[in-house]
């Protein structure tokens, strides 16, 4: 029978293994990798790195793409952690009727986004009853500093927790409209606070256009509320025009 102290150090072992995997979670969050790019991330060898790694491939957490030899995040292996918390069961509930409302009203497509690593996971999907609609679904992924849900989020926000994230966030993706970095975003955050609702304009990507307002929740906000569609049917006066509508259901709403 192990003494105190082996168990005690098998424990270390543990938490040291699974910290570990946190750590290599969040660095795959922002971008994904191979596993000798993974083991320096997080200083094990490369070894190492790919037995956390399969630990976290058969969990389902994360997959790796065979042609590439690169492991990314699932992000819908996440989505139950977030909507099935008994603190936001009773709002999620609400969130697919809200989501069809929209839709019907609008014509364009509406989602819920959750925050994750300096990203927005589309937790929630109505597509467009439209015949020319953008290609998206749950699971998709857009960077915060080029987004409408981003934006949206990141204006709940206060000054000194606003600053650290814009610090964290590495500003790549997105068009040649995105944000380049901390001060310009801090600008456009500014003015979707004032406004009460976030616009990108062919800043995700070309062609395609979003209004985006936040989602409060026992006094924080836990994602955003969007709707979205090509930039020929959403040009900036219809998009302010369905902000105000998302505002106003929202209120209504929770």
């Amino acid at each position: 029978m192990p003494d105190k102290r082996s168990r005690d150090n098998s424990d270390l072992g543990s938490m040291s293994h699974i910290r570990r995997g946190l750590m290599v979670l969040e660095q795959l969050a922002t971008k994904s990798a191979t596993a000798a790019e993974v083991g320096r991330l997080v200083n094990v060898n490369r070894s190492s790195a790919l037995r956390i790694l399969g630990d976290l491939v058969d969990a389902g957490y994360v997959a790796r793409d065979d042609a590439t030899k690169e492991f990314t995040i699932r992000p819908e292996r996440f989505y139950g952690l977030i909507v099935n918390h008994p603190a936001h069961e009773q709002l999620m509930e609400k969130v697919g009727p809200l989501l069809k409302l929209l839709t019907g009203q609008t014509g364009e497509a509406s989602l819920f986004a959750a925050p994750a690593q300096g990203n927005m996971v589309y937790v929630q999907y109505q597509p467009s009853s439209e015949v020319l609609t953008l290609q998206e679904r749950v699971g998709t992924v857009r960077p915060m500093h080029c987004s409408a849900v981003g934006r949206a989020y990141l204006s709940t926000l206060d000054g000194i927790t606003l600053d650290e994230v814009l610090g964290t966030l590495n500003y790549s993706g997105g068009t040649e409209r995105a944000a380049k970095g901390p001060l310009d975003l801090r600008q456009r955050v500014d003015e979707a606070r004032s406004a009460g609702f976030a616009l990108d304009i062919d800043e995700t990507l070309v062609g395609a256009s979003c209004v985006a307002a936040p989602l409060n929740h026992n006094g924080r906000c836990i994602g955003s509320i969007a709707l979205s569609g090509p930039t020929s049917r959403l040009p900036q006066n219809r998009l302010v025009e369905v902000g105000t509508m998302l505002v106003h259901e929202l209120t209504h709403t929770f």
